[in-house]
């Protein structure tokens, strides 16, 4: 017969299991942000106080950890606050370490005796490794958050140049570029002329302080192309469409790598099924033959 304390710790691992995918999944776009951008009301994280979510709030305070490395880029990229990325490995951290002694009461509850060295042993090493996770999670993501930015770069590159051809002024062509879409990337641009536009600097400003802040380097192109213009009232037509063209030819070449990269990791598991297919055609021929002998 089941015990009740069998069905409990089920029970808690399902829940803890559940909670973990809710904390992994994708949240939806945060309202009172898009609100605060749209009244221009700076907000910054470690002054939000009471309304901040606890796990922010105790991620702002473990953000000076000895050890901790918080990659600012990367979060930027991905949209996300230092103070978050510090609650994840926190949480990570934690359940790492726990799940031995959880392992160690579950089998008490079932009668099997584990030694004691499991969850002292074992339980730092989770730890650690699971303080480590969330900065794998986070590169990956900021990975891909990235591709997507360079491709929307080179499109507003191609914007700008064909604004500039219809004769209207540098800081001009920079922000009718940027209401045309609605892409993540151009509205990061729109924020920063806004923000220099606000402070009563030149866009191309804007456009440095965002590309220092997210790390790429093809929008600091940009605000040097425009800075250029503005300055020197240089034509810049025909340098923005060949900057737009190869950072195409850079991200086409990603692209070939990485293709190039999974067909070779495909070639193991291809021979490998090959092999399978081939061992259960022959051998009912060959099981006949041994018996038939």
């Amino acid at each position: 017969m089941i015990s009740v304390w069998s069905v409990l710790a089920g029970a808690a691992v399902l829940g803890g299991v559940a909670l973990l995918a809710a904390e992994l999944r994708p949240a939806p776009p945060d309202l009172t942000q898009a609100l605060d951008r749209l009244h221009r009301v700076p907000v910054e994280t470690h002054e939000l106080g009471g309304r901040a979510a606890w796990a922010d709030r105790i991620g702002a305070r473990s953000i000076r950890l000895a050890g901790a490395r918080i990659p600012h880029q990367q979060l930027a990229l991905i949209g996300r606050t230092p103070a978050r990325f510090m609650a994840h490995k926190l949480l990570f951290a934690l359940i790492g370490l726990m799940a031995p002694a959880y392992l160690v009461l579950l089998t008490t509850l079932m009668d099997v005796q584990l030694p004691v060295l499991v969850p002292v042993l074992a339980g730092p090493a989770l730890a650690l490794l699971g303080w480590l996770v969330p900065d794998a999670i986070v590169k990956g993501e900021a990975k891909e958050a990235r591709t997507e930015y360079l491709n929307g770069i080179a499109a507003y590159l191609e914007l700008v140049a064909l604004e500039r051809a219809a004769d209207l002024g540098p800081a001009e062509a920079l922000r009718r570029a940027a209401v045309v879409g609605r892409s993540t990337v151009l509205r990061r641009i729109r924020d920063a002329l806004d923000r220099a536009t606000t402070d009563r600097l030149p866009p191309w400003e804007g456009l440095d302080a965002l590309a220092t802040e997210l790390g790429l380097t093809p929008l600091q192109d940009v605000a040097d192309i425009m800075r250029l213009s503005g300055t020197d009232g240089a034509a810049v037509y025909d340098t923005l469409r060949a900057r737009a063209k190869s950072l195409r030819d850079e991200l086409l070449a990603e692209d070939l790598a990485r293709a190039n990269t999974d067909s070779e990791r495909m070639v193991a598991p291809g021979a490998a099924l090959t092999l399978l297919m081939t061992v259960l055609i022959a051998f009912p021929a060959l099981y006949q033959m041994l018996n038939f002998i």
